[in-house]
């Protein structure tokens, strides 16, 4: 885990450091390829990123538990009619977050996100509820429900994000397994196009499910690192993240 942990930190260290043509950047091709029929791919692959790494157990932080760390999402393949990113070259395609977390009374948990990362600035916020009373004993079962929401401003479009997640898991020794279902809403509007200038206005929202299996594991007492796959919208991805747990 730690292997592919850092793994995928390096490469979103990597990606950001690209060249300054704004085509070697995944999102940089949306004006030069962006035609009718990718719109909606390409906002469901947007989506697919936006909405990883919202959770990683379905535990509550507690009153006054704060968290704070990098977290990050990559997806292995665009969608298969996303020109937009198949013909700017892009296979694996991702983003980091900075982020910071809260608890506060009644079992609720308050996040923000953000990043300016590869032609894309996004601030991102959320709430967690835990209708169960938090338990670190061993085998007691963990229950979240999550929301969060993505501003996001690029040169050529603008988003929106919406993502709602059910997340369950369970304290077992050295570590621990949590599974979520939930879905993304993204919102997309068209700023630029030069190959279609007919797309500038359009607005395109799609609506996709999306599901996590993951672990977090807590080599230190204040310190953990996790690790999940997600499927959504038919394409696989995965996410991690390290932090402070106080």
């Amino acid at each position: 885990m730690l292997k592919f942990l850092g793994s995928l930190l390096v490469m979103l260290a990597l990606a950001s450091s690209a060249a300054a043509n704004p085509y070697s950047y995944p999102y940089g091709g949306f004006s030069q390829f962006g035609d009718s029929g990718s719109m909606k791919p390409f906002t469901r692959d947007l989506g697919g990123v936006l909405g990883a790494a919202t959770f990683h157990s379905g535990r509550s932080l507690g009153l006054t538990g704060w968290d704070v760390g990098p977290q990050g999402g990559m997806q292995f393949y665009p969608e298969k009619n996303d020109r937009i990113l198949r013909n700017n070259g892009v296979k694996l395609f991702g983003i980091p977050w900075a982020q910071g977390e809260i608890g506060l009374p009644y079992d609720i948990d308050a996040f923000v996100r953000g990043i300016s990362y590869q032609g894309l600035t996004i601030a991102g916020g959320g709430v967690r509820w835990g209708p169960l009373k938090p338990d670190d004993k061993p085998w007691a079962p963990h229950l979240l429900l999550s929301g969060v929401a993505h501003a996001v401003v690029a040169q050529d479009f603008s988003a929106d994000h919406f993502g709602f997640n059910v997340v369950g898991s369970m304290g077992v020794p050295k570590f621990t397994p949590y599974m979520g279902v939930g879905v993304d809403l993204t919102h997309l509007t068209v700023r630029n196009d030069l190959l279609d200038a007919s797309q500038v206005g359009r607005q395109i929202t799609t609506a996709e499910p999306r599901y996590t299996a993951g672990i977090q594991m807590k080599p230190w007492q204040f310190f953990y690192i996790h690790a999940a796959y997600f499927f959504t919208h038919g394409q696989g991805g995965s996410e991690a993240g390290l932090g402070l747990h106080f």
